[in-house]
């Protein structure tokens, strides 16, 4: 297929990226992108109020979402494609994460104003959905003046171990992926290579992963070929799992991560689109 061209993994103000919807399909449609899929954090909303405009634009556009979730005390990123997104049990879950992640969200507001006004008073009024995440403090952080850019905002405030940092029970990897099969969707382990884990215990969770029905692996997340993504590559054909790809996008202004600014899927890997229930 000579004119595909797909980004599976991207996200629009109804979590945390910058880009309305309809936005993000235009950018969509200038980067020449053929298939797309919007994910973002723990709600289908996204893709949802994008799907008739996609429609419009001539864009294919599958329906995903990226659902945090833990194994052994570290943070996975799970993303869903191709879910049925009126499926009960995939959407109450999401629903129970957007309400951790308001919880957090409180507790977080209640230690920021030891230190300067509240920062909830700024994000509400912004907000695009029920999704809430530290990117929205860290925005707020730098709208205050209080740090120059999102990275300061998570060195000196939001990451493990610094004043405003609090930790969220997410549930368990095996769960989530059973929300994403639920759904009829593939679960796909989002940036495998950012997780500060060993190349051992980063294979003990794929297994996991897979065991509990998980299918897919993110392979390709950058415009370049690299060692990470040589890895991967290899263990997708190890574990027999789907490969996919993704930019992550969030917002114009991050050049290094642009919308569809990927390289090439790697021979001898299965292709995730190649099990979508419409054929790609």
């Amino acid at each position: 297929m000579t004119d595909f061209k797909a980004d599976f993994h991207c996200h629009t103000h109804i979590s945390d990226g910058t880009l309305s919807p309809e936005a993000l399909i235009d950018l969509a449609a200038e980067q020449q992108i053929t298939h797309l899929a919007i994910t973002d954090h723990d709600t289908t909303l996204g893709y949802e109020l994008a799907q008739p405009f996609a429609e419009k634009r001539g864009i294919n556009l599958i329906s995903g979402t990226e659902i945090s979730c833990q194994w052994q005390g570290h943070t996975i990123h799970v993303v869903g494609l191709d879910v049925d997104v009126e499926n009960q049990k995939l959407q109450s879950g999401l629903k129970i994460n957007r309400i951790k992640r308001w919880l957090r969200a409180f507790e977080m507001d209640i230690k920021a104003q030891k230190r300067f006004p509240s920062l909830l008073t700024s994000i509400l009024p912004k907000l695009e959905s029920g999704m809430i995440g530290r990117n929205h403090f860290a925005q707020a952080l730098i709208e205050k003046g209080i740090v120059p850019d999102q990275q300061k905002a998570f060195d000196r405030f939001l990451k493990q171990g610094r004043s405003l940092y609090v930790p969220v029970n997410w549930p368990d990897i095996t769960e989530v992926v059973d929300w994403i099969v639920s759904a009829g969707g593939i679960a796909v382990i989002a940036h495998p290579h950012i997780y500060k884990m060993s190349a051992n215990k980063l294979n003990k969770m794929i297994e996991t992963f897979k065991d509990a029905g998980g299918e897919a692996i993110e392979v390709v997340n950058q415009p370049r070929v690299c060692s990470e993504q040589i890895g991967m590559a290899e263990r997708a054909k190890r574990f027999n799992l789907y490969a996919s790809l993704g930019s992550d996008f969030h917002k114009p202004e991050h050049t290094w991560r642009g919308l569809g600014w990927l390289s090439q899927m790697p021979e001898g890997v299965d292709p995730v689109w190649n099990h979508f229930k419409q054929t790609v």
